[in-house]
């Protein structure tokens, strides 16, 4: 499968009409669907119809936007006109939404292609691509699915407490969770906010580590609309070297621990850090992942919780964030596993299993999960690479490292 800037640069050359890649994209994404059951929306006459308006307006000579043709799909908690969104749930399914979520307008505009919505966790039938009788995890469990597939070769799913990032890992795909406040939640359904939920961001998923950064250089900056999105330049990985860059290691604490898999993975991503010329440092913090877990679990629970109860719940996320902002002063990057365990046999997903996600999403940090190799019965085994509030170039330039030691 051709990575998306290839093909982005072979409908520019006019060597494929987006017309061509739309519908062989289609034909492998029905195909994968067919397999995985990940998809809850198609409508190919309409996604047909505006690969025609493209090629029409490319022919007219109009300046292609940097997207120009790409055919990306869309979790179903994300408004795309054209599209039913039910967030997830039977009592929305018929709800159709007037206008597109700021994250899809701007896709969109550069000229991408919205091929179909997919499912989200919790509904029943979405099989992993690669093993179906292995769970895919969630949220974003449809996204993962057909890019993984290959019926994808961008998505763009929500990551909450790790509903990016543990899909991305059990399927063996790239996922970013940015930093909370660089890319707007406008047009997720149901409604998050900085305020009602500062965990929940948006962002992509892909098999090549381009098509992720050049998503959410699209998606991301001020909208007018979400107030808790700050107008930050996110910068270029290209802009960034690791070199002095600090990093500490983290794969196990208390009863969590990674298996020999992501133990060996994370050891090999290390070694091609300090190779670039990162340097290890200690990770300064105890009770790290159990303070995550807990506070979590505590909101998770919060409608059964009284105020006074919430209130202090609050006041202990925020001493949380306080703690980890004044640790890491002197450490850039956090590199660990994803996941403890590759992808399990079907079963329900519990809090264990975004144990090492869950920190990331309270203190605000990007994220980037990158598959390193496969285990010994071939599932993919990935890394995380955790960095401070706005400085995902930076995390994106750590992963460019990482990528160069993947192990196919």
């Amino acid at each position: 499968m051709k990575a998306a800037l290839e093909l982005l640069a072979s409908v520019r050359r006019g060597e494929l009409s987006v017309v061509e890649l739309v519908g062989q994209q289609l034909e492998t994404l029905h195909a994968v669907d067919h397999s995985t059951g990940a998809v809850i929306a198609f409508d190919d006459d309409q996604v047909l119809a505006h690969a025609r308006a493209l090629d029409d307006r490319f022919a007219a000579g109009e300046a292609p936007g940097v997207l120009h043709g790409l055919p990306i799909t869309v979790k179903d908690w994300i408004d795309v006109v054209g599209f039913p969104c039910a967030g997830g749930s039977e009592a929305h399914q018929d709800r159709r939404p007037r206008e597109d979520a700021t994250v899809v307008r701007r896709l969109r505009e550069a000229g991408a292609v919205v091929l179909a919505k997919t499912k989200v966790g919790g509904r029943a039938g979405v099989k992993h691509p690669l093993r179906p009788e292995r769970s895919v995890g969630g949220s974003s469990s449809g996204e993962a699915a057909v890019v993984a597939g290959g019926g994808s070769i961008l998505g763009i799913g929500s990551d909450s407490g790790g509903s990016v990032r543990l899909p991305a890992a059990w399927t063996g795909v790239i996922g970013l969770k940015p930093t909370a406040g660089l890319v707007p939640t406008t047009g997720h359904f149901p409604r998050v906010g900085s305020i009602g939920d500062g965990r929940t961001q948006i962002g992509p998923m892909a098999r090549d580590l381009e098509a992720v950064e050049l998503a959410v250089s699209v998606m991301c900056g001020v909208d007018g609309r979400d107030a808790g999105v700050a107008p930050v330049v996110m910068g270029r990985s290209a802009d960034h070297t690791v070199a002095g860059v600090r990093f500490a290691v983290l794969k196990e604490e208390g009863r969590w621990s990674a298996t020999d898999p992501f133990s060996d993975a994370i050891e090999v991503a290390a070694s091609a850090l300090e190779e670039a010329g990162a340097l290890q440092v200690e990770w300064p913090l105890s009770d790290w992942l159990g303070s995550a877990y807990e506070i979590t679990q505590k909101y998770w629970s919060r409608p059964d919780r009284t105020g006074e109860e919430v209130y202090e719940d609050l006041r202990e996320w925020d001493r949380f964030r306080f703690r980890y902002m004044k640790g890491v002063a002197s450490v850039d990057l956090l590199l660990t596993p994803p996941v403890r365990e590759v992808a399990p046999e079907e079963r329900p997903i519990t809090g264990d299993d975004f144990v090492f996600t869950l920190p990331a999403s309270l203190t605000g940090s990007p994220a980037l999960v990158v598959p390193l190799m496969s285990d010994d019965v071939g599932l993919p085994v990935a890394v995380q690479v955790v960095g401070r509030p706005w400085q995902d170039a930076l995390v994106l330039a750590a992963g460019r490292v990482v990528v160069t030691a993947r192990r196919e």
